[in-house]
C-alpha cells in the first residue's frame, strides 16, 4: 500500500524545505554533494520537487506576473544563444544554471503568498548569512586564508562572499524594525555578526554595499522607535571603528585603498577587463557572443590568466549580460530590472524602503562582479515579487 501524505502535510514538507534551500544560500559552496555539487543544489531539487507536487495536488499554480515572464524569456534568449556561441560547453553550463535559477523563482512565487511566509523567508537568509560568518570566524581563528589575509566560507570568492553578507544588512534591520522583544536584539546582534564577517573578507565593494544597506536606517528613521535609531547609530559606529581600529591590519590597509583606486580608475584591473568586454561587444553587439562565453570573447586581448582555473569574468554583471546576450538579452534583462523597480515602487512603506535599498546594494556590488547567474540575485528578485504580490492583491489565506 502505498503511503501519501495528506495535502496539508506535503504543503508544509515543501514549504520547510524551502525555507532550508533559502538557509543554505548564503553558505552553499561550503559543504559539497558528490555528483550533485554543493547543498543547495541538493535542497532545491528536493524543494522544487515537493513544490511542484503541491502545486499538482492543488491543480493549480500561481498565475505569472510580467517580472516572471520577462525573466522566462531572458532565460530563453540564454538558450538560444547556444546556437552561435564563442564558447558552446560554457554557454550549456550556463543555461542549465539560469533554468534552475528560475524554477528557483517560480517556486518562491507559486509558495510564498503571505505576510508570514514573506518574514519566514527572509529570516532564513538573514540565518544563513550568520552561520556563513560564523564559518568565516572560524577560518580566520586557524588562519586558513581564502586570498592573502583574507577571509571567508570556503568555497567563496572575498568579494561574492561579502556582498552575499551585506544583501542580510537590510533584511535584518528590517526585522529588527518588525519585530517584538527579544527577537528584535536578535536581529541586531546578525547585523553585528555579519558587519563583521564583511571586514574580514577584506572587500572593497562589500564595505561600499554595507554601507549603502545601512540607508534603510536612514529611510525608516521617522518609523523606528528609540532603541532602533540607537541601535543602528551604533551598528555604524562599530562599523566605521572596525574599519579604522579593529578589524585585522591587513584588511583595513586594503579597504583604505578605496579612494586611490577610484581617483585612479583602475578598479584593480578591472577597467582593462572592461574595456576589453566593450571590444567584443562591438564584434557581437545584436545577438551577443552567447550566455557564458565572456572569458572567450575577451582571450584575444587578455589571453589567459596565469592562475589554473581561472578565468576573466566581466566583473560587472551588467556588462556581462550585454557582452553576452547582446542587445537584446540585454533590454530583456533591462525590461526585467525595470518591471522590478516599478514593483518596489508601489510597495507601501516600509517595504518599499527595504527593497530599494537591496537593489542599490545589489546594484553596487554587481557593479564589479559577475551577478547575473548567482542564486542571491534571484532570491532577491523573487521575494521582490511576493512582496509585491502580498501588498497589492489578495493571496489566499495569507498565512
Amino acid at each position: 500500500m502505498r503511503l501519501r501524505l495528506p495535502s496539508s502535510a506535503l504543503d508544509r514538507a515543501a514549504w520547510a524545505l524551502l525555507c532550508l534551500f533559502v538557509f543554505s544560500i548564503p553558505w552553499e559552496k561550503s559543504v559539497w554533494v558528490r555528483g550533485i555539487g554543493t547543498i543547495s543544489r541538493l535542497l532545491g531539487i528536493v524543494a522544487f520537487a515537493a513544490g511542484a507536487a503541491v502545486a499538482f495536488r492543488r491543480r493549480a499554480i500561481r498565475p505569472p506576473n510580467i517580472a516572471l515572464v520577462l525573466a522566462g524569456i531572458f532565460v530563453l534568449w540564454s538558450a538560444l544563444t547556444y546556437g552561435w556561441s564563442l564558447d558552446r560547453p560554457a554557454t550549456r553550463v550556463r543555461v542549465i544554471t539560469l533554468v534552475e535559477l528560475f524554477a528557483m523563482l517560480w517556486l518562491v512565487w507559486d509558495s510564498c503568498r503571505g505576510p508570514l511566509r514573506q518574514r519566514r523567508l527572509i529570516e532564513a537568509y538573514v540565518l544563513g548569512a550568520v552561520t556563513g560568518s560564523c564559518v568565516a570566524f572560524v577560518r580566520y581563528i586557524h588562519d586558513l586564508q581564502t586570498y592573502y589575509r583574507r577571509y571567508a566560507a570556503p568555497g567563496f570568492d572575498p568579494n561574492d562572499f561579502g556582498l552575499v553578507l551585506a544583501l542580510s544588512i537590510p533584511l535584518s534591520l528590517y526585522l529588527a524594525l518588525g519585530g517584538s522583544g527579544k527577537m528584535r536584539w536578535c536581529w541586531r546582534a546578525a547585523t553585528l555578526i555579519v558587519i563583521s564577517a564583511v571586514l574580514l573578507t577584506a572587500s572593497r565593494t562589500a564595505l561600499i554595499a554595507t554601507f549603502i544597506a545601512f540607508s534603510f536606517a536612514l529611510w525608516t528613521w521617522r518609523r523606528a522607535d528609540l532603541s532602533q535609531r540607537v541601535s543602528c547609530v551604533l551598528l555604524v559606529a562599530l562599523l566605521a571603528l572596525g574599519l579604522l581600529r579593529f578589524a585585522p591590519a591587513p584588511s583595513r590597509q586594503r579597504l583604505a585603498t578605496i579612494p586611490s583606486e577610484i581617483s585612479r580608475g583602475t578598479f584593480h584591473g578591472r577597467a582593462e577587463i572592461w574595456k576589453s568586454g566593450a571590444r567584443a561587444w562591438k564584434s557581437h553587439p545584436v545577438r551577443g557572443v552567447g550566455s557564458g562565453a565572456y572569458p572567450e570573447a575577451v582571450r584575444p586581448w587578455l589571453g589567459r590568466p596565469n592562475v589554473p582555473g581561472i578565468q576573466y569574468v566581466a566583473h560587472n554583471t551588467f556588462l556581462s549580460v550585454l557582452v553576452e546576450c547582446g542587445v537584446i538579452g540585454f533590454g530583456v534583462y533591462a525590461l526585467l530590472l525595470g518591471a522590478l523597480f516599478v514593483f518596489v515602487w508601489l510597495m507601501p512603506p516600509p517595504e518599499r524602503a527595504l527593497w530599494a535599498v537591496m537593489l542599490a546594494v545589489w546594484a553596487a556590488g554587481v557593479s564589479t562582479l559577475t551577478w547575473e547567474h548567482y542564486k542571491p540575485t534571484w532570491l532577491m528578485f523573487a521575494l521582490i515579487m511576493t512582496e509585491w504580490a502580498r501588498s497589492w492583491w489578495l493571496t489566499g489565506k495569507g498565512e
